[in-house]
């Protein structure tokens, strides 16, 4: 049993890095630092090949802040291929791709979740539009369109099958157990209760993209679906609702240029561990320690709405979606399966740490063992006592940097009027000549310098 012992003792080896370098490139967004943020997910990505997908996202969403369109682009085009490489091998299953996201252990390559998926493809997007790249937007436009379809749904999770060895629905019913799954389930109360599976902002993104760049009668019908899929999922958003009729008519209403507001604020949720004890997997006093550590979300309190001034004029930016209550909503779903499976894996290493006590306290039991036995038994507690905690936990890799919510405005206006952000003057705008014109905002916290920047999509 002496081998057997040492290879559990192998596997406390390895610690992920992942989880003492994620908060920094938390905080550096946090703070508005998109340079460090960057370069510091930049140089992680190429240290770390099995969690280099992770870091690209949050290394391309901080260079799309800081206004390096083509640097972002380049790094999401890293992250798409990726992405299709994996959904065209052979046997690729969405669901199955879905649930191992939620569930791979840090030993594992990172897998994308359906916000990432999402999200990768309309911060592509939206970069294609600004860089002028309209041929390259409309192939951005098909892979988001692809994403949504795939990945927007609740139908990606069905509940876990029940092990027949197993009886893990037992662990569920304990005082102690529901106590720790509880403070899960409280966290994600608002956030998911709020969320959708499918995200309204990217729809109107395709949408306005066919709408105001569209090439013929065809590219206005895709224009009219997906708008209608963003006010299905948002109805309340005015600049939804007036794209829609614009659509739906042969032409389109209000003078001037329209001017459409994208602001990105806030952060999206906090991954942390939560441990939970499961005493009904304690077979006997020869298992010392038996838990799960599951992973779980928390809304970050970043979560605001700028509020800006078209020269003298209030303008108000209604909400669009909400990634973080995205992100919620597919954590919420994928809970079951997450906890069926680290309910399993604790008790085949309660099973094992049984056994192997069991058999180190028999050898020591025996007439003329020696104090070696002895001495082994107590190592043989020790370090299985050891090894069960120390391979207890929670992948908590994410892409951090991505925002709390989406808001979007339409407005209609003429070039040289003002644009600016209440409370930044930092972020002030003459608007320039155009007929079409998408301005860009980005602040995490309320006090944090916000980015601005406008793209003339029509001349």
């Amino acid at each position: 049993m002496r081998p057997l012992l040492l290879i559990l003792l192998l596997g406390l080896t390895g610690c992920a890095t992942y989880v003492d370098r994620g908060p920094r490139v938390r905080v550096a967004v946090e703070e508005g630092d998109y340079e460090t943020a960057a370069t510091v997910a930049q140089n992680f990505a190429a240290d770390e090949p099995k969690d280099a997908l992770v870091w690209n996202l949050d290394a391309a969403a901080a260079l799309r802040a800081q206004g390096k369109l083509k640097e972002s682009a380049r790094i999401l085009e890293q992250v798409e291929v990726a992405m299709r490489a994996e959904e065209e091998r052979a046997g690729f299953s969405v669901s199955d791709a879905t649930l191992a996201a939620f569930s791979s252990g840090y030993a594992e390559a990172y897998r994308p979740r359906p916000a990432d998926r999402i999200y990768a493809s309309t911060y592509q997007a939206l970069n294609r539009l600004e860089t002028g790249d309209l041929n390259g937007a409309r192939v951005a436009m098909a892979r988001l369109r692809f994403v949504q379809q795939a990945f927007g749904s609740g139908q990606l999770y069905v509940k876990p099958k029940a092990n027949d060895k197993y009886d893990v629905a037992k662990a569920t019913q304990d005082a102690r157990t529901k106590e720790g799954l509880g403070m899960i389930e409280e966290n994600l109360t608002t956030l998911a209760s709020e969320g959708t599976y499918d995200d309204a902002f990217s729809h109107w993104l395709q949408g306005m993209f066919f709408l105001r760049l569209g090439q013929d009668p065809s590219d206005r019908e895709k224009a009219r679906k997906e708008l209608l899929a963003a006010t299905q999922l948002n109805g309340s958003n005015d600049a939804f609702r007036r794209d829609l009729k614009d659509a739906e008519s042969p032409t389109s209403e209000g003078q001037g240029a329209i001017v459409y507001v994208v602001a990105e604020t806030g952060m999206c949720p906090e991954w942390y561990q939560q441990r939970v004890d499961i005493p009904l997997f304690i077979v006997s006093s020869r298992v010392p320690y038996v838990s799960v550590a599951l992973p779980a979300i928390r809304p970050s309190g970043l979560n605001y709405n700028l509020k800006l001034k078209l020269d003298a004029q209030d303008v108000v930016v209604p909400l669009a979606s909400r990634p973080d209550a995205l992100i919620a909503k597919h954590f919420e779903a994928a809970l079951p399966g997450i906890k069926a499976q680290a309910f399993t894996s604790a008790a085949v290493k309660a099973t094992a740490s049984y056994l192997i006590n069991k058999s180190s306290e028999e050898a020591a039991n025996r007439q003329n063992s020696g104090s070696g036995a002895v001495l082994w038994a107590i190592a043989t507690k020790v370090g299985t006592s050891l090894y069960t905690v120390g391979t207890t936990k929670a992948d908590l890799r994410n892409w951090s940097g991505l925002p709390a919510r989406f808001s979007v405005a339409r407005l209609d206006a003429k070039a040289g009027q003002k644009l600016t952000v209440v409370g930044h003057p930092e972020a002030t705008l003459v608007l320039p000549a155009g007929k079409v014109l998408l301005v860009s905002l980005k602040s995490t916290q309320e006090n944090q310098p916000v980015v601005l920047r406008c793209t003339p999509l029509v001349p």
